[in-house]
C-alpha cells in the first residue's frame, strides 16, 4: 500500500476504495429512487419525489445544490407548495435573498401553509431578524398542525434563537420514537453546549441514525464534537459515512479537510495530495458554487498561498456579487487591519501598509454591498486607523466614530471603549455621551435577549457584564468630563457593580472621587485596581501623577503606596476568598502525559491542596503570568502537602522544552487539550484550586496580577484545617 493510501486509510469505504473513488461511486448513484420516481411517476407523485430530493440535499448541506436543483425542478412542478418552499430554504442557506422568494410566496398564496414555512425559514436564518422566525415558525406550525417540517422548522428556530426553558420543552414534548430531523437538531443543540456530554451526543446521534440512516447530522455532529477535541481518527468514519450521504456538499469536504489537518503524524506532502484529490473532486461536482471555491482556497490559505490566491481570485471574478466572494473579501480586509494593530502594539507604525489598508476599506466600501456585520467591521477597521493617526484631527476621530457606532451590535464594548476615550481626549463630550447612552440601550436589549438562552446563573452574570461594564463606563467618563459628578457616580459605580476585572475603570472612579475631594477614595480605587490585569501598570501610573499634585514631587511616593496597599490588603484578600465556589464539585479525572515523560493523574494529587493552571504558549496573558507562577511553584516546592502544577494545550508539543528554557521556566508541565476542551474549560488562563478531597473550590479565569499573594490566599486557605475536623 502506498504512503497516501496509508494515510487516507481512516477515510476508506468498506470495499476499500480511497476516498476520492467512494465519492466517485457515490456521485454516479446519488438519489436513484427519486431520479426513477420522477421519471416513471404519476405527476403527483414526480412532485413529491422532486420535493424529497431537494429536501435531503438541504438535509445535507449542499446547499447551493438543492437551490439549483429546486429552480430547475419547479419549471417541471410549477404548483408545487412544498417544493417552492423547500427550495427557499435552500436559497436561504446559500446566502441568497429568501426572505424577498418567502414573501413573494406569501403574497401568491395568501395563508398557505408552505409560504408561512417558507417565511419562517427566511426569517430563522436572517442575519439581523433570526428572532421574528420562532414565532412565524409557529405560525406555520399552527396552519399544519403535526406536520413533521412545521415541527422541524421550529425546533430549528428555537435551537438557534429560543429560550433555554422553551427549548428544553419542545425536545420534551416531542413523541417517542422521535421524528429523525428533530433529534438530529437535538443533537445540534447538546454537540455546541459549552459542557456538552459524550454520551449524550452520541446517544443522540445513534437514535437519529436509527430513526434515518440518511440522516447526515447523525453522523456529521459528533465527528464535529470530536474535531473540536482534536480526535480525528475518531471523526474519520464518520465523515466518510457523511459523505457518502451527501457528497457533494462543501461544508462536509471542509470537515474532512480539517480532519486531514488534525491527523498526527502525516506529512506535509501527504497532506497535500489528499486535499489536492478531494478539492478536486469537490470542485468536478461543484465548481460553480461559490460556497465550494470558498472552502477550496481556505483549506489553501496556510498550505500553499499561492493556489489559495488562484481559487481566491477566480471566486471573486466569477462570482463578484455573492456573500463567499463578500467574506473572502472580508478576510482580506481583516487581515490588514489586524496587521495594523499589531504594528500598533509594537509601536512600530509603517505609514505605507495603513496606505495600502485605506485603499483596501475604500474598495470594500465601494464593492458589492456586504452584509451588516462586514460593514460594521470595515467601519471599525476604519475609525482604528484614523485614531491612530497621530496627524488625525478630533474632528476626523468623532466622524470616524459616529460612522462605525450605528452600524456595529455585537462589538459594542469597543464602540464604549471609543466614546470613552472621545470624552476623555477631545471636546466632543456630549457626542461621546450620546455614543455611550445608545451603547447601553443595545446592550441592556442584547443582554434581555441572551437571558432566556442562558440557565447558568454565573454564565448569564458575565454575559451581562461584558456587554453593560463597559457601556455604562463610557458614560461615566463623557458625564464626568462634562462636570456632572452625581451622574457620573451612578453609571461608573454601575460599572464597577458589575466587573471589577478591568484597571481603567478604578482610574476613572479614582478621577471622579478626586475631583469631588474625596482624596482617600480615589487612593483606595486607585490600589484596589492596581491588583487587577495590567493594572500596576494602569493603576500606578495614575496613583504616582495623583501624589505629585498633592505634594508637588515623588519624594515619599514609595512609602505611601505601600502604606495604602497594607491598609487595602485584607480587604482583598477577603474579596478574593469570596470567590470560593458554593457548592465545590469534584475536579474532572485525567491521565495525562507529562513533558519529559511520566503521567500527572489527578488521583495522585488526593491528599494534598492543588494548584492546576491551563495555558498555551499562543496565549498572551498566559505567557505573561508565567514568571510569577514558577515563583509560586518555587515557593511551595518543598511543601509536602501543596503541589502547583500546568497543563498545556498547545496544538504540538515538540517546542516545549526549548521555550520553556528560554525564559527559566521549570514548571511541571503535562499535555492536556483534549481534556481541556472536554471539560469546558475554554477559557485561558484557568486555574483550578483543588482541596486535599479532589474538589475545585476555586477557579481563576483570565490573567492574575498579584498572583503569588492572591494564589497563596486561596492555598491557605484550602491548608486551613477544617471545622470540627
Amino acid at each position: 500500500m502506498s504512503s497516501t493510501r496509508r494515510v487516507l486509510s481512516p477515510f476508506v469505504s468498506c470495499h476499500g476504495l480511497t476516498l476520492s473513488l467512494l465519492l466517485a461511486a457515490c456521485r454516479s448513484e446519488a438519489a436513484p429512487e427519486l431520479t426513477r420516481l420522477h421519471l416513471a411517476a404519476t405527476p403527483d407523485e414526480a412532485a413529491v419525489g422532486a420535493t424529497e430530493l431537494v429536501r435531503r440535499g438541504y438535509l445535507g448541506h449542499d446547499w447551493w445544490g438543492c437551490a439549483r436543483d429546486g429552480a430547475a425542478l419547479r419549471l417541471l412542478h410549477p404548483d408545487s407548495a412544498p417544493l417552492q418552499a423547500w427550495t427557499i430554504q435552500c436559497v436561504s442557506r446559500s446566502g441568497g435573498d429568501a426572505l424577498a422568494q418567502a414573501d413573494a410566496m406569501l403574497s401568491e398564496r395568501p395563508g398557505d401553509p408552505w409560504a408561512l414555512f417558507a417565511r419562517a425559514g427566511a426569517l430563522i436564518d436572517h442575519p439581523e431578524r433570526g428572532a421574528e422566525g420562532v414565532p412565524a415558525a409557529r405560525e406555520a406550525l399552527a396552519a399544519m398542525p403535526g406536520h413533521p417540517d412545521a415541527v422541524w422548522q421550529l425546533g430549528r428556530g428555537l435551537v438557534r434563537h429560543g429560550g433555554h426553558a422553551e427549548t428544553t420543552a419542545f425536545f420534551a414534548e416531542q413523541p417517542q420514537p422521535a421524528l429523525a430531523d428533530v433529534l438530529a437538531l437535538e443533537l445540534a443543540r447538546a454537540s455546541s453546549a459549552r459542557d456538552s456530554d459524550e454520551q449524550q451526543v452520541f446517544e443522540l446521534a445513534a437514535r437519529a441514525r436509527a430513526a434515518d440512516p440518511r440522516c447526515v447530522d447523525a453522523e456529521l455532529l459528533p465527528a464535529q464534537w470530536l474535531l473540536e477535541r482534536r480526535r480525528p481518527a475518531e471523526a474519520a468514519p464518520l465523515l466518510a459515512r457523511a459523505l457518502e450521504l451527501s457528497p457533494h456538499a462543501p461544508a462536509l469536504h471542509a470537515e474532512l479537510w480539517r480532519a486531514l489537518k488534525l491527523t498526527p503524524g502525516l506529512a506535509a506532502s501527504e497532506l497535500r495530495a489528499a486535499i489536492d484529490a478531494d478539492v478536486a473532486l469537490l470542485l468536478q461536482s461543484r465548481g460553480d458554487d461559490p460556497s465550494a471555491l470558498e472552502a477550496a482556497a481556505n483549506v489553501y490559505r496556510d498550505m500553499s498561498p499561492e493556489t489559495h490566491k488562484r481559487l481566491a481570485a477566480d471566486l471573486l471574478a466569477r462570482f463578484p456579487a455573492s456573500p463567499a466572494a463578500s467574506s473572502m473579501r472580508h478576510a482580506r480586509l481583516a487581515g490588514l487591519a489586524y496587521a495594523h494593530d499589531e504594528r500598533q502594539r509594537q509601536h512600530a507604525p509603517d505609514p505605507a501598509k495603513d496606505a495600502r489598508l485605506r485603499q483596501a476599506l475604500d474598495e470594500f466600501l465601494a464593492g458589492p454591498p456586504p452584509s451588516a456585520r462586514q460593514l460594521a467591521d470595515a467601519y471599525r477597521f476604519r475609525y482604528t486607523l484614523v485614531r491612530d493617526d497621530p496627524d488625525a484631527t478630533p474632528a476626523a476621530v468623532l466622524a470616524a466614530l459616529q460612522e462605525w457606532a450605528p452600524h456595529d451590535e455585537v462589538y459594542l464594548f469597543a464602540v464604549a471603549a471609543a466614546a470613552a476615550e472621545l470624552a476623555e481626549r477631545t471636546p466632543y463630550t456630549a457626542e461621546a455621551e450620546a455614543i455611550a447612552r445608545t451603547c447601553i440601550e443595545r446592550a441592556e436589549a442584547l443582554v434581555a435577549r441572551i437571558r432566556p438562552r442562558v440557565s447558568d446563573a454565573a454564565e448569564f452574570a458575565r454575559s451581562s457584564a461584558f456587554y453593560l461594564a463597559p457601556a455604562y463606563e463610557a458614560l461615566g467618563v463623557a458625564l464626568l468630563a462634562q462636570r456632572r459628578h452625581p451622574e457620573a457616580r451612578e453609571a461608573l459605580e454601575k460599572a464597577y457593580s458589575l466587573t471589577r476585572e478591568r484597571p481603567e475603570l478604578f482610574v476613572r472612579l479614582a478621577a471622579l472621587a478626586e475631583a469631588e475631594g474625596r482624596i482617600a477614595d480615589a487612593e483606595k480605587f486607585l490600589i484596589e485596581g492596581s491588583a487587577a490585569w495590567r493594572g500596576r501598570e494602569v493603576c500606578d501610573t495614575a496613583l504616582r501623577a495623583l501624589y505629585v499634585r498633592r505634594h508637588g514631587s515623588e519624594r515619599g511616593y514609595d512609602r505611601h503606596r505601600e502604606q495604602l496597599e497594607a491598609g487595602i490588603r485584607e480587604v482583598r484578600r477577603q474579596q478574593v476568598l469570596a470567590t470560593a465556589i458554593a457548592e465545590p464539585k469534584p475536579l474532572p479525572p485525567f491521565a495525562l502525559p507529562k513533558l519529559g515523560g511520566g503521567e500527572l493523574r489527578s488521583d495522585a494529587l488526593l491528599g494534598r491542596v492543588a494548584v492546576i493552571n491551563l495555558w498555551a504558549t499562543t496565549c498572551r496573558p498566559c505567557v505573561a503570568e508565567m514568571p510569577d507562577l514558577q515563583q509560586l511553584a518555587d515557593a511551595f516546592a518543598g511543601s509536602r502537602d501543596v503541589v502547583v502544577t500546568t497543563i498545556n494545550l498547545d496544538d504540538a508539543a515538540d517546542h516545549l522544552p526549548a521555550w520553556l528554557r528560554e525564559r527559566d521556566l521549570r514548571l511541571e508541565v503535562a499535555l492536556g487539550e483534549r481534556y481541556a476542551m472536554d471539560n469546558g474549560y475554554n477559557t485561558l488562563p484557568t486555574t483550578l484550586f483543588v482541596d486535599r478531597g479532589g474538589a475545585v473550590v476555586f477557579t481563576k479565569d483570565a490573567a492574575t496580577e498579584q498572583l503569588v499573594e492572591e494564589f497563596t490566599w486561596r492555598i491557605d486557605a484550602l491548608r486551613a484545617p477544617r471545622p470540627g475536623g
